[in-house]
């Protein structure tokens, strides 16, 4: 395992692009099935931008966004989570971000079932044949967090490899129960491509423990950003302003995944 100390990874980080703090943002409506709507929020440095890499966002929880135009610009659910929150944060001249909505069919009940099918790996593959259309010659990365580490580790072994440069895996939901099984059974040795683990060590939530992403990082010699320290958490050790969603270490998390 090659691991990064979070102030090394921060000192890294230092030589990146600085992101957006206010990108440009368009709403892509994929029809990934008939009849079935899966939006998608663009964040660019311009309207106009031809990014060399573009991450696909994919938010934790259930991973419903819901979404939808409104007068004011997006409106959605979960602008919470770390990386809907700290979206902007993954945009500069090279990079563009997409945060990924789940299908609308699945507004009512997705779940881990849901996540693990073949069915979201080709509504994925019908946004990726969208984003490539529109960012030709560009790189695609996948970032989940917590549960939302579901999407980006079980979908890549079911794409085309050429079609993903990388995977970024924050906070991942290593252990499960029967219903929620998480990543509890994946086999980790599936994924040919380059694979970042993000965790903090303080990481109380008991499907996420620290030592389990320091195992499989171990074992599968990824490297591994340990992050320390916080300000602001609150709420449930699960929920995405505990250590389990990096408050007050938005910017830092953020630059060492960009690094």
């Amino acid at each position: 395992m090659k691991r990064l100390a979070f102030a090394a990874a921060l000192a890294l980080a230092a030589t990146a692009s600085h992101a957006s703090a206010a990108p440009h943002e368009e709403i892509m409506r994929v029809d990934v099935r008939p009849g079935v709507v899966e939006p998608v929020l663009l964040s660019m440095a311009s309207a106009g931008q031809k990014p060399k890499r573009v991450l696909l966002l994919f938010p934790g929880g259930d991973g419903v966004m819901e979404i939808t135009r409104s007068p004011g610009g997006a409106r959605f659910r979960l602008a919470g989570n770390f990386l809907i929150r700290a979206r902007a944060r993954f945009v500069d001249a090279d990079d563009a971000a997409v945060s990924v909505d789940m299908p609308s069919d699945e507004y009512c009940c997705a779940n881990d079932r849901f996540r693990l099918g073949e069915r979201h790996a080709a509504d994925v593959g019908k946004i990726l044949d969208a984003l490539e259309a529109r960012f030709p010659g560009a790189q695609f990365y996948l970032v989940g967090p917590s549960r939302a580490a579901i999407d980006a580790a079980e979908i890549v072994p079911r794409l085309v490899p050429q079609r993903i440069a990388g995977v970024v895996l924050t906070s991942t939901l290593t252990l499960g129960g029967r219903a929620k099984p998480g990543l509890s059974h994946f086999d980790y040795s599936s994924l040919k491509v380059p694979v970042l683990f993000v965790h903090h060590k303080d990481d109380a939530c008991r499907f996420t423990p620290y030592s389990e992403a320091e195992r499989i990082a171990r074992e599968y010699r990824f490297p591994l950003i340990a992050v320390t320290g916080s300000s602001g958490v609150h709420g449930p050790v699960c929920h995405a302003f505990s250590y389990h969603g990096y408050p007050g270490r938005e910017k830092e998390v953020a630059a060492a995944i960009m690094r």
